[in-house]
């Protein structure tokens, strides 16, 4: 076992290891995956902004549902961010190589 092992690391010593490339017509989906980004960080915004308006007029108003509605998605929104940075960080590094 142990001389197969070495035998296998021998060979996969000598592989080269050629950096990513881009295939044809990437950019497109690139172009596309940016949309979708600019629209995730747009739609997290507005969610966030939109829960405190909605908790604020709830509070105001004596309204507690409301106002429990609005700090759920306000937290939803932080925890969207949240997803959304680290999952970005990750596939972007998995893709940088």
């Amino acid at each position: 076992m142990h001389a197969l092992l070495g035998a296998a690391e021998t060979v996969l010593g000598f592989a080269p290891n050629p950096s990513p490339q881009a295939p044809p017509g990437a950019e497109a989906i690139t172009r596309i995956l940016g949309y979708v980004k600019w629209i995730a960080g747009a739609a997290l915004i507005v969610g966030f902004f939109g829960g405190l308006a909605v908790f604020a007029g709830g509070r105001m108003v004596d309204h507690h549902r409301f106002g429990r509605m609005g700090a759920i998605t306000m937290m939803a929104s932080l925890g969207g961010a949240i997803l959304y940075a680290v999952g970005y960080t990750l596939i972007s590094s998995f893709a940088g190589g």
